[in-house]
């Protein structure tokens, strides 16, 4: 059906075989040709649907139903999510800063009320501590923040010649510890973080 011509039936040989097809292909190669019966017919349940309910998190959910959300802890006051996506944020394979239009530090974006109270201004300059670390960063006042909560984007951080600030790594202010249960993903959206003025 891939067209890749090769009649085994040894799954590594048909992947190695797609692959050197996709690599050999001008634009794009197409694997796969069906009409929308086609894939509905491969939804294998008794009934014919996608089943949506997964009995392991029920009571996950009616915990998140009647429990408060969590308050970070008195020495980290704030939440931060980490690696936001923004107009010019990037993965790990694009290296250049000079490529970033917007937001070329990767600014922390904190609230006006909130850095007002801290004595931050937009533009300027603060340090922000996790558990795990602690970085300097741009700040950026955006009321599009709710007050307590802060955030900085992702696809900063790494080795750039052409610039001496990269911007900040979310993952070395993250902590593999504090992660969901079931998937084991870090809890990037929810780090307790404390902001303090950088020294002049």
């Amino acid at each position: 059906r891939a067209g890749i011509g090769t009649d085994t039936r040894d799954a590594g040989a048909l992947a190695d075989a797609l692959f050197d097809a996709i690599l050999g292909a001008r634009s794009g190669l197409v694997f796969a040709d069906d009409d929308w019966d086609a894939s509905w017919r491969r939804v294998a349940t008794p009934n014919g649907r996608i089943q949506l309910a997964v009995p392991e998190l029920f009571d996950e959910l009616v915990a998140l139903a009647v429990q408060p959300a969590p308050a970070p802890p008195a020495d980290f006051p704030f939440v931060l999510s980490a690696g936001g996506r923004r107009s010019y944020t990037a993965n790990t394979i694009i290296r250049d800063p000079a490529w970033r239009r917007k937001d070329r530090d990767g600014a922390l974006r904190i609230h006006p009320q909130d850095a007002t109270r801290l004595g931050l201004a937009d533009g300027g300059r603060a340090r922000i501590t996790t558990a795990r670390g602690s970085a300097l960063v741009a700040v950026e006042l955006s009321d599009r923040m709710q007050p307590g909560h802060v955030s900085l984007p992702n696809g900063h951080g790494t080795d750039a010649p052409q610039s001496a600030d990269p911007g900040v790594p979310p993952n070395e202010l993250t902590s593999g510890g504090d992660r969901d249960a079931f998937a084991g993903t870090p809890w990037h959206k929810f780090v307790p973080v404390r902001i303090e003025p950088a020294p002049a």
